[in-house]
């Protein structure tokens, strides 16, 4: 199994095939207002959703165990609002 880490400031297809969200990180330099991070099983910004959070002053951070990571088959690809950035490890499977 290879972990993957990434950073992210705007939409885009993390990784392609099989694997589990390990982690994230996700952060907003606007202050205030709720905006939303959005992980999809997929190689576009469609298709089944595995993980939305919304983000307003503080960053969020989650760490999933192994058994209770988000899985995905196709691919993972994250849409994110204007003015965020995401850290985000996936683990192959």
């Amino acid at each position: 199994m290879a972990d993957v880490l990434s950073v992210h400031s705007a939409s885009a297809l993390i990784y392609t095939g099989k694997g589990q969200i390990a982690g994230v990180v996700i952060s907003s330099s606007t202050a205030g207002v709720a905006q939303i991070a959005t992980f999809y099983d997929n190689t576009a910004g469609s298709g089944t959703k595995l993980l939305e959070s919304y983000i307003s002053t503080f960053p969020v951070v989650i760490f999933f165990e192994e058994r209770f990571s988000p899985t995905f088959a196709t691919g993972l690809y994250l849409v994110l609002a204007a003015n965020m950035i995401a850290t985000v490890w996936t683990r192959q499977l």
